[in-house]
């Protein structure tokens, strides 16, 4: 049931047979349409009492609209013993802003970000489009945003999400890492699966560490996206190892998944000065996605060096075999 709703988002009221309460809160790609909320199929399979908020767009869950939320939420959160904070990406952020305010037992957050100003965040600009100074004032995590105990999920290999979960971590009390290498910014998606998350709900409300450390250690064995995060991994500082798991294992990987290898592959042959062999590897990037700009401005920058390079004769760039 749909109980609030304004410009930045909505609510909505799943009645539970739970012990607790679960407001969950969407990751960017998913967008408010009156009637569904993050987690939902977790929620309806096994009867949990939910609170859905749900943004418009990605826009972090602007505190003035939360804020006028929770208060016509007010009776449904008075009523439960226990209120679990759980989301991903900018649900994560919001898990962890929004604490004290939902006067959270526990909150769970996968990959969060300790905002999206890129003056607080200097180092991440992944969603500085999505920024808006109005709208987003003052949004930074912030000690007096805690209550009851977190835990933030995130890969140590992802160097922007270990940033923001390290620094959230030092700035809000009860929070706990939970590493689960490997997973890359999609870490809740090793946990994909009632029964495996259910296992994560109940281990973080009994603060049992080392169950949630062993659940960590086989969710991301299991993770689909693992061979493909070793895989692009390695380009830093093996990128022949990184082309061999590449071939072993890229049927396995999703269509983003290919294309991300692709281009980052890429992007160190030209580092090395292998630009042929870092053009036909874009060349494919664009075939598979030839609607995204960055991607074709890519190219078109790399013929444009291969083009200066060819005129000058620069002994200092090597173009590779399949350019002689």
């Amino acid at each position: 049931m749909l109980i609030y709703s304004d410009e930045n988002l909505e609510v909505i009221h799943r009645p539970g047979s739970s012990a607790y309460l679960l407001v969950t809160f969407n990751e960017m790609e998913m967008q408010a349409n009156g009637s569904r909320f993050w987690g939902q199929r977790l929620c309806e399979k096994a009867d949990i009492a939910a609170l859905g908020f749900i943004s418009r767009r990605p826009n972090w869950f602007p505190a003035a609209s939360v804020v006028k939320a929770v208060s016509a939420a007010a009776p449904i959160l008075r009523a439960a013993s226990e209120r679990i904070l759980y989301g991903h990406s900018q649900g994560g952020y919001a898990a962890l802003r929004y604490r004290r305010r939902f006067d959270a037992t526990v909150a769970i957050a996968f990959c969060p970000q300790l905002s999206i100003d890129p003056k607080a965040v200097p180092f991440d600009g992944r969603f500085t489009r999505h920024f808006v100074p109005d709208l987003h004032a003052n949004m930074g995590i912030a000690a007096d945003h805690a209550a009851g105990r977190a835990y933030i999920f995130y890969d140590p290999f992802h160097a922007v999400d270990r940033r923001h979960a390290e620094r959230i971590a030092t700035l809000q009390t009860d929070t706990r890492l939970i590493p689960v290498h490997m997973t890359g910014h999609g870490t809740v998606r090793a946990f994909t699966g009632s029964a495996r998350a259910l296992s994560l709900i109940e281990a973080c409300r009994s603060d049992d560490d080392p169950g949630l450390r062993t659940l960590a250690r086989s969710a991301r064995v299991d993770a689909p996206m693992r061979p493909y995060q070793i895989a692009v991994t390695a380009i830093a500082r093996h990128p022949a190892w990184a082309d061999r798991f590449q071939q072993r294992f890229e049927s396995g990987f999703s269509p983003v998944e290919r294309v991300n290898f692709l281009y980052h592959r890429a992007n160190r042959h030209i580092r090395d000065g292998e630009l042929a062999v870092a053009r036909d590897k874009l060349a494919e990037v664009v075939a598979l996605q030839p609607g995204d700009p960055g991607f074709a401005r890519r190219l078109q920058e790399l013929d444009s060096r291969m083009a200066r390079a060819l005129q000058a004769q620069d002994p200092q760039v090597t173009l590779g075999a399949a350019a002689l």
